[in-house]
């Protein structure tokens, strides 16, 4: 890496300081300089760091490839428009953006097959409540080149009220896979919140 510490400005680029002074030219900012060192040294860090981590030993094997990069986030404005119709009760709407064959994983529940079966059995869910909610944390969406998908990661909490009046709520993480433009896998995880202490 070379170290400059000074630059003069070509003569067709000196500036004019003042109309009474002599024209002069001017030694580069010190500024500058530190830029250009700071520039260098991040990209050396940056190699460095990607050096580190293929020489990593991972005590656990992965299924998964851990090759990502940033997705695009049109997918995860899908997926939000999709949960938003579903919290609106308009399920054709909610599944509008699967495939038509879809696979969705939920708490002891798995389904594989056609996307008109699945609208049937969350028509049925959602029938049950009176009103849901979700409060988003935030979302991830990370794109993996070996396999071509698209991964869209939510993390939230849902709240509803059925038809008895009962309410209550659960602690979300999704996994949405996208393929050529189409949702084809909902991998859904929940967390229970603990009971409210009894009252005395």
């Amino acid at each position: 890496m070379l170290l400059l510490t000074y630059f003069e400005i070509p003569t067709d680029l000196i500036i004019t300081l003042s109309q009474n002074r002599p024209m002069k030219r001017l030694l580069i900012l010190p500024a500058f300089c530190a830029m250009l060192l700071f520039s260098c040294d991040h990209k050396s860090t940056t190699e460095q760091a990607k050096t580190d981590t293929a020489k990593l030993n991972y005590p656990f094997p992965h299924k998964y490839p851990i090759n990502w990069q940033p997705g695009d986030e049109k997918n995860a404005v899908t997926v939000l428009n999709a949960l938003k119709k579903y919290v609106a009760g308009d399920l054709p709407g909610t599944f509008e953006p699967f495939a038509d064959s879809v696979e969705f994983i939920g708490d002891q529940f798995y389904f594989k097959g056609k996307k008109d079966s699945l609208i049937k059995i969350f028509t049925q869910i959602r029938g049950d409540m009176t009103s849901i909610s979700k409060d988003f944390d935030t979302w991830m969406t990370l794109y993996y080149p070996d396999k071509k998908e698209t991964w869209v990661t939510l993390w939230y909490t849902e709240k509803w009220t059925d038809k008895k009046g009962k309410t209550d709520s659960l602690y979300y993480t999704d996994d949405v896979m996208f393929k050529d433009g189409k949702i084809h896998i909902y991998d859904e995880k929940i967390r229970r919140f603990p009971e409210p202490p009894a009252k005395k």
